[in-house]
């Protein structure tokens, strides 16, 4: 029983270092390709402080957008990507948890860009945040309840994909395997299933 646990327990702490390093590589990635698009050069790209530094480029409002935009956007997009592929049927239990812990994180990051155009609205938004400079170039012109509305939906997309490619399913299935008593370890008055 220890054995199963201990095993679900290391997937599952492998699983989120790996997601998250990669969501960070991901999120600083997006930003990076924006600053490429523009002409800009890149001077600085850290995972380990999350952080890209830039010299130079041909900025545009759009351009401005998608840099503050990219670096959820495209981790998110990844994620689309990877669940899309999740095979069900496979039974290892590293891919089921990674599967899982990959379609939470890059829509767990939408979050914010449901909740911060709110705050935004009241003038208290955090300052310097991707998302507070997405909308300081976004709301001259739109309202910040637009934002709100594509977050929405786009976390809606990933717990579509979740619950339809049975990614939570096969988790919590691995969690009942990680309980469960092995047949030697089985109460001898009862009959296993």
């Amino acid at each position: 029983m220890k054995k199963k646990r201990v095993r679900f327990v290391l997937a599952l702490y492998w699983s989120a270092i790996l997601a998250v390093f990669l969501y960070i590589f991901q999120h600083e990635l997006g930003h990076a390709i924006v600053i490429f698009s523009t002409g800009a050069r890149l001077t600085e790209f850290s995972i380990l402080n999350a952080h890209v530094s830039y010299t130079g480029g041909n900025w545009t409002d759009c351009s401005s957008l998608w840099m503050n935009a990219n670096g959820a956007f495209f981790p998110l997009l990844f994620s689309y990507v990877f669940l899309l592929c999740y095979k069900s049927t496979v039974k290892n239990l590293f891919y089921r948890v990674f599967a899982l812990i990959m379609g939470i994180i890059p829509s767990g990051s939408i979050i914010a860009w449901f909740f911060i155009p709110f705050l935004y609205m009241n003038g208290s938004a955090p300052l310097g945040d991707d998302v507070t400079k997405f909308l300081d170039i976004f709301c001259k012109n739109h309202s910040p309840l637009l934002v709100s509305a594509a977050a929405a939906i786009l976390i809606l997309v990933s717990v579509l994909l979740i619950l339809k490619k049975q990614v939570l399913h096969n988790f919590i299935e691995e969690i009942k395997n990680a309980r469960k008593k092995p047949e030697s370890e089985a109460d001898p008055g009862q009959e296993s299933p």
